[in-house]
């Protein structure tokens, strides 16, 4: 998780320069859509504590494109001259707390700490490099995307359970698997089966544990 960004420190110079009620924060439950696909949002977004996915739909099918994690600033398509767009961004966890931010208090108090620009920029910047770690996604087998995002899930939210393994959070089920994959839901068992087999996962149903 990024937490190295302190990203709170802006957060919390916001809200000491709000008089306007420009900023709003929500405890959100599992399934609540932040985002929509339909509308135009005029607001940049701060996760508190939870965890979002971003899906794409598509008139054949939708399919995670990535996941949003505590520290993170989501809605950039706020800065887009494009009026609509082909995703959606919902609560995964079993609630979440986000912070609303009206775009153009945001860029107007701004102006007056350009180190707190940087900092945004900074976050823009990674949000797209950790993007960059799945463009070849497709390219690979399926037992190898699986892979691919479980070593990335356990950089970012993974954590030590009582017996010091490296856990990864239970809201990634099979299902979830699945959805940023590409793939169906047996495929994903059975290549968790083979991870399993070969070592790298110790346990191979949800909440999974990686070999260290």
């Amino acid at each position: 998780m990024e937490l190295f960004k302190n990203n709170q420190e802006l957060i919390d110079y916001l809200k000491t320069t709000d008089s306007m009620h420009n900023i709003a924060e929500r405890t959100l439950e599992k399934g609540h859509s932040i985002v929509t696909e339909f509308d135009k949002s005029d607001h940049l977004f701060f996760l508190v504590d939870g965890i979002l996915s971003v899906e794409v739909i598509t008139e054949a099918n939708s399919f995670i494109s990535s996941f949003i994690f505590s520290n993170d600033f989501f809605g950039l398509d706020t800065f887009s001259s494009y009026q609509t767009k082909d995703h959606a961004i919902s609560v995964l966890s079993a609630r979440a707390t986000v912070i609303k931010i009206k775009k153009d208090y945001l860029l107007t108090t701004l102006n007056a700490h350009p180190d707190y620009y940087e900092l945004l920029l900074t976050n823009f910047a990674d949000i797209f490099q950790r993007h960059y770690r799945f463009f070849d996604l497709l390219s690979l087998s399926p037992k190898d995307r699986v892979q691919t995002l479980l070593i990335y899930l356990a950089d970012f939210v993974g954590e030590l359970n009582d017996l010091e393994q490296l856990e990864i959070p239970a809201v990634f089920t099979q299902e979830i698997l699945a959805k940023f994959c590409r793939t169906s839901q047996s495929r994903i068992s059975v290549c968790l089966k083979e991870l399993h087999q070969e070592g790298f996962l110790i346990r191979k149903k949800s909440p999974f544990i990686l070999a260290q």
